[in-house]
Parts: structure tokens; C-alpha cells; sequence
């Protein structure tokens, strides 16, 4: 995969993170008893694309095109 596509892979993975974790129920509403579950599934999905973002980076910094 080139240095641009892993960027772009990156932050969309980054943004579907955010996501997950900005749709969590509010604690003490229904359905909240799966929000420390889904907050935590959308940082993790966040530091995943954060991880390829900084790869994508390293590799882009070294490209040769």
C-alpha cells in the first residue's frame, strides 16, 4: 500500500472511531449499560488508525516518488 493511501486509510479509520465513541448512550439512559463498552471500542479503533497514520507518515517522509 503507498505512503498517500495509508494516510487516507488512516484518518478514516480515525474518524470511524470517533464516531463509535461519539454514539455511545449517555450514562443513566437507556441502552447506557453498553456505553463504557462502545466508548472504549471507538478509542481503541481511534489509536488504530492513529498507528497507521504515523507509519503512513514515517513511510511517506521516506518515499522516493
Amino acid at each position: 500500500m503507498s505512503p498517500r493511501r495509508l494516510l487516507l486509510a488512516g484518518a478514516l479509520v480515525s474518524a470511524l472511531g470517533i464516531a463509535i465513541a461519539a454514539t455511545a448512550p449517555v450514562l443513566g439512559t437507556p441502552g447506557s449499560d453498553r456505553t463504557r463498552t462502545q466508548e472504549a471500542l471507538g478509542g481503541l479503533v481511534v489509536l488504530l488508525g492513529w498507528a497507521a497514520l504515523a507509519w503512513a507518515i514515517h513511510r511517506y517522509g521516506r518515499a522516493e516518488d
